[in-house]
């Protein structure tokens, strides 16, 4: 039998969510409410980025991200109602939890600056953007006149516009023939 080798990823990669179900065996590490979370967080995370430019770093960022998360919302439940020894265990614990997600948080920015093309966006310069940032308030504001227009008509086609005699402005007309 003689396998055929090619470099870089294959054309038909697995897809993130089949990769974490089968590389992290999340069964034998939570509870079932916990699997529900970690795998809503996962798919949160997920809605951030392009699955077809993930690496495998990423991957284990996204991953580490929602295992923190789901720890952290552990250790939370158990130490509710415990005592301060115990209480403080947690907090130390909680602390190293956050920080090692910021620097995952961290980690997945950098990489994701890295990926964006920076000749994109040369083009721009300070003068577009004002140009962009005019027109957008053009638009608001002739939005806002053709409301207001359109109710200053409603308004004088309406019969609130009738004044009473007692108005102190109003000079009475004599309608009657004499």
């Amino acid at each position: 039998m003689t396998f055929k080798r090619s470099r870089g990823r294959p054309k038909n990669p697995p897809k993130f969510r089949e990769l974490m179900e089968e590389l992290m065996p999340v069964k034998e590490i939570f509870e079932e409410d916990e699997i529900e979370m970690y795998k809503g967080l996962i798919s949160i995370y997920l809605k951030d980025f392009d699955e077809e430019h993930l690496t495998a770093n990423d991957m284990d960022d996204l991953m580490g991200l929602a295992l923190n998360k789901v720890l952290e919302m552990r250790l939370l439940k158990d130490s509710r109602g415990a005592k301060t020894d115990k209480l403080l265990d947690a907090s130390a614990s909680i602390e190293k939890i956050r920080k090692q997600t910021e620097k995952l948080k961290e980690n997945l920015a950098t990489r994701r600056k890295d990926r964006i093309d920076p000749k994109k966006f040369s083009g721009f310069s300070i003068v577009d953007l004002a140009v962009s940032y005019d027109m957008d308030k053009k638009r608001e504001l002739v939005a806002k006149t053709t409301k207001f227009m359109k109710e200053e008509e409603e308004t004088s086609e309406s019969e609130l516009l009738i004044g009473n005699s007692n108005d102190p402005d109003v000079k009475p007309i004599n309608i009657e023939d004499d």
